[in-house]
């Protein structure tokens, strides 16, 4: 199936590893012109080196901190600049601080809600005036199950997506009129660094409780980001798609 892909700038925020490495990967295959961004320019550059490795694509990685506005801002005039548009942004930035209530420090909650809330609405506010300019945006927010699924000891993360789910909705009200389709991706349980991370904070998992009883890999979160980004997904707007394996069983 042709996505109606190839020749798209798709900014990837978090672009280095895990979900959104694996996005990146994905988007370079369906022939988009990637531009991955994270903090730490070794991972990025050994990102750049596996997209071109299995898509033979030659990514451009930008280094930005998203807690600061102004790197936010040179990240996005440097995509501009190279390429004269951005037509997809998946906003796969932000970990946050885990482990128990009385033990988290304000800087925690800070730091947590800086990167994962703020950090997202940061990129988002940066490159909507460029998609709005011409007529035509796909924005896509990772954001989690742990803004349903209350745990104790992953209270930051919680917080911070259950203010996802609200900005990408509230933006795709915004974005609709103008040709930008805003939705959420909603990752379970998946097989990266950060699952290991909130396990040793105390998070505890059941496969139980999950539908297909298994973690995922960042590459099925990958292959629904990617259809949220492409032509093939024009009549979906303001929508949260869980890909939890059936982890949620609300309604």
């Amino acid at each position: 199936m042709d996505l109606g892909l190839k020749g798209k700038v798709a900014l990837v925020t978090g672009g280095s590893m895990g979900i959104g490495g694996a996005t990146a990967v994905l988007l370079a295959q369906e022939g988009a012109q990637v531009v991955i961004s994270a903090r730490r320019e070794k991972e990025l550059t050994d990102a750049v080196n596996l997209i071109h490795d299995k898509t033979g694509a030659k990514a451009m990685a930008v280094s930005a901190d998203c807690t600061q506005d102004q790197d936010v801002k040179e990240l996005v005039r440097k995509v501009v600049d190279q390429h004269g548009r951005i037509d997809i942004l998946v906003n796969s930035i932000g970990t946050a601080r885990a482990g128990h209530f009385l033990e988290l420090t304000e800087s925690d909650w800070q730091q947590s809600l800086a990167l994962k809330l703020m950090g997202q609405i940061r990129v988002a506010r940066e490159v909507f005036p460029h998609m709005a300019k011409q007529r035509w945006g796909r924005i896509v927010n990772v954001i989690g199950t742990h803004a349903w699924l209350a745990e104790a000891n992953a209270m930051p993360a919680g917080v911070a997506n259950a203010g996802l789910l609200n900005f990408t909705r509230a933006l795709a009200e915004l974005g609709g009129p103008q040709g930008i389709l805003v939705n959420g991706v909603n990752p379970g349980t998946v097989n990266t660094a950060r699952l290991e991370y909130l396990m040793n904070k105390g998070v505890e998992y059941d496969l139980d409780t999950i539908t297909l009883h298994r973690f995922a890999e960042p590459v099925e979160i990958a292959n629904a980001i990617v259809f949220l980004a492409s032509e093939r997904a024009s009549y979906i707007c303001g929508s949260i798609l869980n890909v939890d394996g059936g982890q949620l069983k609300c309604i």
